[in-house]
């Protein structure tokens, strides 16, 4: 009896639908971490997609909003220790890196990095910036800008002799503060929280001018005491902070009489109002109601 050799290879492929083959080459090829994939893709959300590639793959021309902040944040930091010229350089690049960035996190953290660097505020492009910054819809955005020019007012990086910019640093936030809504009717609780945030960074960041650089500065924190305000009475305390280290008065929290030394300085009052006790300085809790006083 012959025996006929059989090529088990053979009998294996003869066996295997044709279609079972491609479906098999087809799962392996668009599998994601497949080294040769069938397609190529510059969209990030089509990363990690079957068919895009290793979850490793870099995308070309794409950073990450997360390596964009750090490398933002590491311009700031540089920029603080660097040369004028140097400075005059990375401000230029977080100008075009604001101006270009779509993700209101990467635009934060360029405000952030813009207000490290001491560069003299004497500059078109960065006043463009905070001041779209500070008229943004987004709150946040505000807040930063906010923060931001305190930075600049705080490092000496406005000029005691560059007086112009110096006004033009407090009109910006001044108009700010005015133009949010102090009604509680004009938003749900978080967008007032939200206007209450940035309010009060305002007001911080009026605290560190000069008295002298400009009117509209105490009339600005005049109009925190006066005007209408939330139950809490955090921004008449923080407006009254902020004037008691600018002017070195000590009325505390006390806003009637910050009124009265504001109006003294006018001219509109002939005398100048006594400055108030320790214990009336430092501002009090009401155990019935929790509101500082």
């Amino acid at each position: 009896m012959s025996r006929t050799k059989v090529n088990l290879n053979d009998v294996a492929r003869q066996k295997t639908p044709k279609s079972v083959v491609a479906l098999v080459v087809a799962l392996t090829c668009f599998f994601p971490g497949c080294s040769t994939p069938v397609y190529w893709t510059d969209n990030p959300v089509l990363l990690y997609l079957p068919g895009a590639g290793r979850r490793s793959d870099p995308i070309p021309g794409y950073v990450k909003p997360s390596e964009r902040i750090k490398l933002i944040r590491e311009k700031g930091k540089k920029g603080a220790k660097a040369t004028s010229e140097e400075k005059d350089m990375l401000l230029v690049q977080l100008v075009q890196e604001y101006e270009k960035a779509t993700s209101p996190h990467v635009k934060r953290a360029t405000l952030e990095a813009i207000g490290r660097i001491s560069v003299n505020y004497a500059n078109p492009a960065a006043e463009k910036i905070f001041q779209e910054a500070l008229e943004d819809d987004d709150m946040a955005l505000n807040l930063s800008a906010a923060r931001a020019l305190a930075s600049y007012a705080t490092e000496g990086a406005i000029a005691n002799d560059n007086k112009e910019q110096r006004k033009l640093a407090i009109s910006l936030l001044a108009a700010r503060y005015r133009a949010l809504p102090f009604s509680i009717a004009a938003g749900s609780e978080e967008d007032n929280s939200r206007r209450k945030d940035v309010r009060t960074a305002i007001l911080r960041a009026l605290g560190e001018f000069k008295e002298d650089d400009s009117p509209e500065l105490l009339e600005t924190l005049e109009f925190a005491i006066t005007g209408e305000k939330l139950d809490d009475g955090a921004l008449e305390a923080t407006a009254c902070e902020s004037l008691g280290k600018i002017t070195g008065q000590k009325y505390g929290v006390d806003g009637e009489k910050w009124v009265q030394y504001i109006a003294y300085q006018r001219g509109e009052e002939s005398e100048k109002p006594e400055e108030a006790s320790f214990f009336k300085r430092v501002p009090q809790l009401s155990n019935e109601t929790g509101i500082v006083k």
